[in-house]
């Protein structure tokens, strides 16, 4: 049984990717717009982990009996770069291919932009520390 539902799920991820593959090159012979690209990743990324933060930021509100407002903002900010690039989807495409390709952009960027930027910050961090010059110090026992 455990096979059969490893078999499932591949097949339906399979399934997914390819649907995906049809659908991208459909809209670029169809309309010449391509769905997934760099800036509709940073985009996304914004969006995405805005939303993240203001949550967090909602959530620690809420348990420190303090304002709302600030994870609020972030949430509705979230919003505005997401509603921009279906705006742009559905300029270049027409409603039902730039809603959907909204949709698959946001599916598959998530999780990419949800663990690729704290990592890139963390490492940004390791990489400010690792050039860091400084002259010896000296430690002395009184």
């Amino acid at each position: 049984m455990e096979i059969l539902k490893w078999a499932v799920t591949v097949g339906a991820l399979l399934g997914l990717v390819k649907c995906i593959q049809l659908f991208s090159g459909n809209c670029r012979r169809r309309f010449g717009h391509r769905f997934f690209t760099l800036r509709a990743f940073w985009l996304a990324a914004l969006s995405i982990n805005l939303m993240w933060l203001g949550f967090y930021c909602y959530a620690s509100d809420v348990r420190d009996h303090a304002s709302l407002n600030d994870g609020l903002v972030l949430v509705v900010l979230s919003v505005v770069p997401i509603v921009w690039m279906a705006y742009e989807n559905i300029r270049e495409t027409d409603l039902v291919h730039g809603l959907a390709g909204s949709a698959f952009q946001l599916a598959l960027f998530f999780p990419v932009a949800l663990y690729s930027l704290p990592l890139l910050l963390i490492a940004l961090v390791f990489l400010l520390f690792a050039s860091f010059k400084a002259g010896p110090a000296w430690f002395v026992d009184p």
